[in-house]
């Protein structure tokens, strides 16, 4: 079984191999893309803004790693440094050390006293020496100390500005996301208080449902209006019994003169006696 899975793993890296330089591949790739960004513009902007502030919660965690970094860090440079300051003051106590041996070497003639002890001038040459040596190794560890603890300084700071700069971002961006909620409610107000509604609410379905309605019931009234015409037999035209002058009369008939104004043509003319 193992087996089969090795084989048929080999066989679909060599067939992605094989197509991905290919027209194929850039077709597949490109089909993908779309996909994907169809499946991220059918997203609703509520649920982006959840996913967001998800997003934002999660930054506490890079928060507390930063944290527990600088506070090792602030530590070790803390220690680092106390070390340091130590072992300069052991330093500077060797040197003045050295520098008073050396001077009671030039001064001495054939013996030199080191505290309780007495040498040789050559025997102190010899501790001496011996001395400066030790001195220089201890300068090169010191040097050493002080250039890590000058990285590690660094480093402490660096920390200490990647944990105020994720603070300052992460407040930033909750007061953006909180901008856009709020954007995205007044817009929502909007598509309620508006005749046309474009988000998949229950109001927006119902506005939508009532002009569908409405457009049914305007379709049913013009039908109501057509059926007559469609179905009614024409009605047939009644024959005339009037010729064609007759009929025509009304307008070739000449225009009757105006009566003028106080006429009293009309007028009854009194009986005579």
């Amino acid at each position: 079984m193992l087996k089969k899975m090795i084989i048929l793993g080999v066989i679909g890296f060599v067939a992605v191999s094989a197509i991905r330089g290919t027209k194929i591949g850039s077709y597949i790739r490109s089909e993908i893309r779309d996909a994907r960004d169809r499946a991220e513009s059918g997203i609703p902007p509520e649920k982006e803004i959840g996913r967001l502030r998800n997003e934002l919660k999660l930054l506490d965690k890079d928060i507390m790693t930063v944290v527990s970094q600088l506070a090792k860090e602030t530590v070790d440079v803390r220690q680092l440094q106390e070390k340091v300051e130590e072992v300069a003051a052991k330093q500077s106590k060797d040197k003045e050390l050295l520098t008073a041996r050396a001077s009671a070497i030039k001064s001495g003639t054939e013996q030199v006293t080191f505290g309780k002890r007495t040498l040789s001038i050559d025997a102190a040459k010899a501790e001496l020496e011996d001395g400066v040596r030790r001195f220089t190794t201890n300068q090169k560890s010191l040097d050493s100390m002080e250039a890590t603890l000058a990285l590690r300084v660094k480093n402490r700071d660096v920390l200490e500005k990647q944990l105020e700069t994720l603070k300052n971002q992460k407040t930033e961006l909750a007061v953006q996301i909180d901008a856009i909620e709020s954007d995205l409610a007044a817009l929502k107000l909007q598509q309620m208080e508006s005749k046309y509604q474009t988000d998949d609410t229950r109001l927006a379905q119902i506005k939508d449902d009532l002009r569908t309605l409405k457009t049914k019931v305007d379709v049913e009234r013009e039908k109501l209006k057509l059926l007559p015409a469609a179905f009614d037999a024409p009605v047939a035209p009644v024959a005339s019994s009037k010729s064609v002058d007759d009929i025509m009369a009304p307008l070739n008939a000449p225009a009757k003169p105006a009566k003028p104004e106080g006429s009293k043509t009309d007028a009854k003319m009194p009986l005579a006696d």
